[in-house]
């Protein structure tokens, strides 16, 4: 069976790290689970969940999560990015507003340098991994660029 698989591999990997004096923080842990169901009532049936209890180096269940960040991309439990999305909108737009705040440079090679060195990477990191589908994501995206390039003078007919 899959978990018990899952489960020997989480086993050799705590003997690995003790066998090269590497400590595990068994309170880091966590398990995300990808739901096959679409109805919450499948999901939570008792015999359903004991397939997904896996345990710590010190013998603690693993909790599941609804979503994990790893490497700075946030991962979620019904395999879509908008979670993702919407966490690095909210960031870019709070960075477009403080430079917007700070620079009172309004021209256009300023202006642009600003997106394209601060604001767009925020945007764009790991992008081929979570490359948006759903149109709301894909709004929201441009909305930033939009809002930047807004305040740029030379800019206000054109698109981002």
């Amino acid at each position: 069976m899959d978990k018990d698989s899952l489960q020997e591999d989480l086993d050799c990997i705590a003997d690995w790290s003790t066998r090269n004096n590497m400590q595990l923080h068994g309170e880091k842990f966590e398990v995300l689970n990808y739901k096959l169901y679409s109805t919450k009532g499948l999901r939570n049936l008792p015999f359903t969940q004991e397939l997904y209890l896996y345990s710590s180096p010190s013998g603690d269940v693993i909790d599941p999560v609804e979503y994990v960040k790893d490497l700075g991309v946030y991962l979620a439990s019904d395999a879509s990015w908008s979670l993702h999305i919407a966490t690095i909108s909210k960031e870019a737009k709070r960075l477009a507003g403080w430079v917007l705040g700070v620079f009172r440079d309004r021209s256009i090679r300023t202006m642009l340098t600003l997106l394209k060195s601060l604001i767009r990477p925020k945007l764009e990191y790991c992008s081929p991994l979570w490359s948006p589908v759903k149109v709301g994501d894909i709004q929201r995206l441009e909305d930033i660029q939009r809002y930047f390039t807004r305040r740029i003078e030379e800019c206000h007919g054109m698109d981002y």
